[in-house]
This record gives C-alpha cells, structure tokens and sequence, in this order.
C-alpha cells in the first residue's frame, strides 16, 4: 500500500511542494533545454560515446585546509567518498553514502541511543557521531536526512579529531564539500524512478546542476551554478511512509583563476515526511515469548496517517579566498545555518514490556517533537610554506568564532489504546494526541578557538605531524518547567585544549608509514544539556570525558598512483563516563576501549576500472563502570559489529557500458541491556548486495539501472538500544534513471 497525503499536518504535504517556484521553474527549465538538446542530438552519430574523465572518479584534495598533506601522506585513517562513485550507486542520502565506509552503525533514531532524535543518526569506531556532521567545515546542526545531490565528496575521518573540530569529536566527523562555481558551462541532472517488489509505493526523483561561466561580468571569472531536487518517495518495502522533499541551491563565484576568490551560496530545503518508527521487536528474529508470536508482514506500518515529521533548513556562506603567493594563502568564512523540526510520531512501543504476549497486544505511544536550531560560524585561515633553516613547513592556523542556540518546548506523550499486534489501523483516528506542556528549553553556546597544523619535513622520506586547538566555551541553559515549578538556569564555560601528533616515515615516494596520537574532549552541555544533578555528565562540575588514540599504519600507492591502500592498527580509550553505582551512586570514573585494525582500498586499477572498498576489526569492551543501558564491566560495547566491511567497484566497456557492483557486510550488533530477558540482545549479522549498469545512448542521455539488496536479504538495520523496537532492512528494490548532460 503506498502512502497517502496528511491533512492534518502543519504542511499540506502536496501543496508545500507546489509552493517552490523558483524550484520547480528551475526544473521546468532544463527539461525544456533538454528536449532541444536532445532533437539535436538524434541527428548526430548516436554511437559517439560521452567523454569519460578518469578524473572523475578520483577524490579531489580535502577540503578542509587543516590537512596540509596529500591523503597519502596524512598520519590518520581518512576516507574520501566522491560524487561519481555515489551517483553509479544511486545513493541520494548522507547515510547511503556512508556505507561505502567499513566499522560505522546506523542507530534507530529515538530511542536509539544516538544524540539526536531523528535524521542522521549514527556510529563510528564505536562511538556517537551523529553531532559531529559538517558542512564545508562548520557544525551542521538539526536532527534530520542530508540529501547529497549539492555535494562534491563526502570525507570521513577516523579517530579523536579534537584539534580538527574542538569539543565532542571522540571517534572522528563526516564533512560534506558543497558544489561551486566553475568555469565550465553545462547542465546536468538525473530523472528516476524507483520501485520495490513487496509494496505499491514509487520513488520519484529529479535533480538538476546548471553551470554558466558569466564572460562579460564586470568582475573576472565570474560563474554561477544552480543546483534543485525534488522528490516524492515512497518507503522502500514499508507501507505508508513517504519522504516528500525538495531543496534548491543556487551559488555565485567571482575571481575564478585569478588570486582573489569568492564564493557565495545559499541552500533552502524542505522536507514533509510521514515518518516510519519499525516495527516492535517481538517481531524481531530471536525474541523470546511463552506464547507464539502471530506472523505480521514486515511492510507493516505501526504508525498513523496523520503523523508528519517537517524540516525547514537553511543554509548560507560566503567565503573569501586569496593567495598571495603560491605560498602564502589566507581564507574567511563565514556560514549560517538554521534548522527547524516539527513532529508527530508513533512508535510501536516505548519499552521492551509494550507488547504482552499473553492478550496479543501491543501499546504504541504518540510523542512529539519540535527543535529550531542556528548556528553562525567566522572562520579565518592562513596557510604558508616556509623552511626554519633545513626544515620545511606546512602550517595552517586559524581563529574560530561561532555562536550555537537550540530551542524546543516540552510535549506531553499520549499513550494509545493497546490494539492487536496483527492489525493496526494506519486510517485510524489515534485515541491520543500530544499537547504542549508550556515547558521549555532554551540553549546558547558561545565558542572561541584558535589552531595550528604545522608538518615538519626533516628529510624527504621523515615528516612530523603536529596540531593543536585551544578552545574556550560558555553554554547556558535554561530550563522552563510547567507552573507553579521554578524555572531552572544553568551555565557551564570552560577552557579545554586538544592536540594530535604523527611521525610520517616514507620509504618510497609511493608509500607511507606513520604513528600517531590524538586526543578530544567531551565536556558538559556539548550536547545541548546541562544538568544541575550531581554527578550528571552534564553539570557543570563534571570534568570532560577524554578520548585517546593511539594509531599506526600503513599507506601505498600502486600502478603509478592508480590504486592507493591503506591498513591501520588503532586503541581508543574513552575515560571519566559517568555510570551510577548502587551504592554511591553517579560516579565519573568509567572507561570504555576500542582496539582494531582496518583496510582501506580506492581510486582505480585501470583508466576504466574504479573500487573502493575496506573491512575493519573493532573489538569493543567495557573497562570499567557501566554504559547508561546498564551493560556491565567486561561486556562490549552496545551498537557496533566486530567485523563489518564494504566493496564497490565499476568497470567501462569500449562500448560505453559500465557494469558495477559491491557488497556490505557487517557482524551481529548488541544493544544496550536493559535486564529484559525476552527481547534479543543482538541484531544478526548480515550480508548485501548490490549492483548496477549503465549505458550511453546518446551523447547526451546515459540510462542507469540499480539493483539494491540483490539477493533480497532479510535482514535488520537498526534497532533502538532498549530493545523496544527495530527497522527492518529494505528488501531488494530497483531505480531506474536517466542521467543527463550537455
């Protein structure tokens, strides 16, 4: 059954996307031209193949300045993900991209043991990184789905990366490259529709990227691109859910090839979903129950028609570029982005006792949501080379300010009348609906920061790594109850400093081999709460968590620089987590481990041979104290597999055709315990795969199909850490689509 349109909701969801004109018209546009363009093209050779760029399927350099060296060279694990691997792969979200990634977990949103409470959520070497995501170097905050059709690459570093982003960063960060202007004019896009063979439902998908190089601007080198999607998407193998959105995001630059650049871009998205929270976890394989659970299909939809989940996020950035010489580069940035989130939701289930096997019934609760979130960020950059008698330099060092604030009022939840785990009814009216309380809280985080990276090359083949960042803080945090209770006010600042270090040995110029140490901090409030209780992680009082890494690898370059490997060992110590002992109650003095080792392979073997792939080894333990879901000293860590691993590769006939494919495999998954002997501790491991071809029919048109999940694997994808619930993996589906350009 497909999903049906909400009335009900703040956003009709049809008209919310009838109303973006300059989206729709920008649309409109370039199928006109693409129709031109196309009549024109039939009356040259159809047989002409579209030039293929090798270049393309190469990562470009970091974007962020604070890497002073090739990739190669740089004492860090470090994965680059570029836009041409993630359009073979019809990936269209952040968390699709991130797949071709190995040792991350997605958590389940609410509930799930990540910091938000929706969008991104998800894992990496085994701890939280759902707030530490970024957009061109800046915080990216609001709890939603990052679409990827305005993005260049996507970079993932690995490890404590407090020099690199300041507070939080205790298992590395995800930055998105955004498109700019370039110099080069053409009009690209992608058409597609996508369909599953379980539900009715149609994914509908249009994107566009207009590129104009602007000749008789007053201003040299000037260009500007416009990039829009649209989309109206049907929950993959689910019933009812639906992700309607779009997003458009036009972009100028002035001084292209010239000394002095900038760069001026603005994004608007907006999305109206009805969201879909899984399925309760008696329907999940190993649950136990004295009584036989009744078999429910798992398009099952547990949610009510009148649910919506809305975001509205804009983004804007100027920057600006000059070099004074080949060695001497200085950058401001200045980003504002803003983020509102306005939900209701059902789950199937708020605990692991929602369903009672004994009547056959299930207790859903309806809950709300609502969060406006900013952030304004200045970032000033200077990088020079330079030599202190026979050492070379690379320095970066910069100044960081940014202002953070966070709003959202208080909902009371409303419990449901329990209905038969077999049956419910998504055209329902809910027997409860959520209602403001009249509390709130309101948040502002204030940081300073100043940095510097410096690599020191003492010889051709020994290089040394150094970084640090002193950063200052002061969040404040107020906490309106409902009347006649007193408000709360709560203010923490601090001064913390970060550091990392490496020692780069190079054999060869092909090849590199490094150890290094990092470290970051997680202070009070990084999560947007404070707390005037006692021994809480997030009073004031409470000293940091500190998180370590201790990393040795490897980096190579084979077939001229062609295929580039890398394999790390690594140990990840996280000290002072706060677990509550039954007899003294919150005590800050737990500590976590995560040691492994990982296997990185990218770039391409041949001009039309690409891959990109990678497995890692975590093992995850509990050294002392206890996770928050009650896992004891000695368990391992909730949320993250001992083995996971992913591959992709494509390869380009003569005739144009390219045939691609990969695998992901990760190992089973503990939750979090919560003494609930019934539900499963595990999400079985599971293996998938994928693949797909492509092939030009004309110059300008390249048809593209994808097969995901192809062997139509049930498996599980997330669940949330008290066992409550869980969402079922997509079953095999397919997308065809049309790529354009011209």
């Amino acid at each position: 059954m497909s999903s049906t349109t909400n009335p009900t909701s703040p956003f009709n969801r049809l008209g919310s996307l009838r109303q973006p004109a300059v989206a729709l018209t920008a649309l409109c546009a370039v199928q006109g031209a693409l129709a031109n363009t196309l009549a024109d093209a039939a009356k040259e050779d159809a047989t002409e193949l579209p030039k293929f760029s090798v270049e393309d399927q190469k990562p470009k350099a970091l974007a962020s300045p604070k890497f002073t060296q090739p990739l190669r060279d740089t004492p860090q694990t470090v994965i680059v993900v570029p836009s041409e691997i993630f359009r073979q792969q019809g990936a269209n979200n952040l968390s699709d991209v991130l797949r071709n990634t190995s040792g991350i977990t997605f958590a389940a949103g609410e509930g799930g043991g990540a910091a938000s409470t929706a969008g991104d959520s998800f894992y990496l070497r085994g701890f939280d990184t759902t707030n530490n995501i970024f957009v061109d170097g800046v915080r990216d905050v609001g709890a939603y789905n990052r679409d990827v059709f305005n993005i260049d690459q996507v970079e993932i570093a690995k490890g404590p990366a407090g020099s690199d982003i300041g507070r939080g960063g205790a298992s590395g960060y995800v930055n998105l490259s955004t498109k700019v202007p370039t110099l080069e004019n053409f009009v690209a896009g992608t058409a597609s529709y996508g369909f599953d063979e379980k539900t009715d439902g149609a994914r509908l998908r249009t994107t566009v990227d207009v590129n104009q190089s602007v000749d008789q601007a007053p201003v040299q080198g000037t260009a500007v691109r416009l990039n829009a999607m649209i989309q109206d998407n049907d929950g993959i193998g689910r019933d009812f859910a639906n992700n309607r959105s779009w997003s458009v995001a036009p972009s100028v630059a002035f001084g292209l090839k010239t000394p002095t650049r900038v760069f001026l871009s603005y994004q608007h998205t907006k999305q109206a979903n009805l969201p879909d929270y899984g399925l309760p976890s008696a329907l999940m394989p190993g649950y136990i129950s004295p009584v036989p659970v009744p078999t429910v299909d798992r398009s099952t939809f547990y949610g009510f028609t009148s649910d919506y989940d809305n975001v509205n996020a804009d983004a804007a950035m100027l920057r600006i570029e000059h070099e004074f010489n080949p060695d001497l580069k200085l950058t401001n940035q200045t980003r504002y982005s803003a983020n509102q989130r306005e939900a209701i939701v059902t789950t199937p289930g708020s605990n692991s006792s929602a369903y009672v096997p004994a009547t056959g019934l299930l207790t859903r609760s309806r809950q709300a949501n609502k969060r406006d979130m900013t952030i304004t960020s200045n970032q000033t950059n200077v990088a020079a080379s330079f030599a202190t008698g026979f050492i070379k330099h690379d320095l970066t060092s910069g100044l960081e300010l940014s202002r953070e604030t966070a709003y959202s009022p208080a909902f009371t939840s409303a419990t449901l009348t329990a209905i038969p785990i077999q049956s419910p009814n998504p055209n329902a009216t809910p027997s409860g609906t959520p209602t403001r309380s009249g509390a709130y809280t309101n948040v502002a985080t204030k940081t300073g920061a100043v940095y510097a990276f410096d690599t020191l090359k003492f010889t051709e083949q020994w290089s040394l790594n150094l970084s640090a960042r002193g950063e200052h803080y002061s969040t404040e945090y107020l906490s309106v109850a409902v009347p006649p209770a007193a408000a709360t006010f709560v203010k923490a600042s601090d001064d913390i400093f970060s550091w990392k270090t490496g020692l780069v040995y190079k054999p060869a110029k092909a090849g590199s081999l490094y150890v290094a140490y990092s470290n970051a901090l997680t202070p009070p409030g990084t999560d947007f709460t404070l707390s005037s209780a006692a021994g809480n992680q997030n009073n004031p009082d409470s000293d940091p968590q500190e998180t370590t890494n201790v990393e040795a690898g490897l980096k190579w370059d084979f077939f001229h620089g062609k295929l580039s490997t890398t394999a790390a060992v690594f140990k990840t110590t996280n000290d002072k987590t706060v677990f509550t002992d039954p007899i003294l109650g919150p005590i800050p003095t737990g500590k976590q481990t995560v040691q492994g080792a990982e296997f990185g392979v990218s770039r391409r073997f041949t001009d039309n041979w690409i891959v990109l792939g990678g497995f890692s080894f975590l093992d995850a333990t509990i050294d002392s104290g206890t996770t928050a879901g009650g896992n004891p000293a000695g368990a391992p860590l909730p949320l993250i597999p001992k083995w996971s691993g992913n591959l992709y590769t494509s390869y380009r006939f003569a005739s144009g055709l390219i045939l691609g494919g990969g695998g992901q495999y990760s190992d089973a998954v503990a939750r979090r315990d919560n003494n609930s002997p019934q539900v499963p501790r595990k999400m079985p491991s599971y293996w998938l795969f994928n693949a797909n071809l492509s092939y030009p029919v004309t110059k300008v048109i390249t048809l593209r199909f994808n097969v995901n999940n192809l062997f139509d694997r049930t498996y599980v994808q997330s669940f949330n850490n008290n066992g409550a619930r869980y969402s079922p993996g997509a079953p095999r589906n397919y997308q065809l689509s049309a790529d354009f350009k011209f």
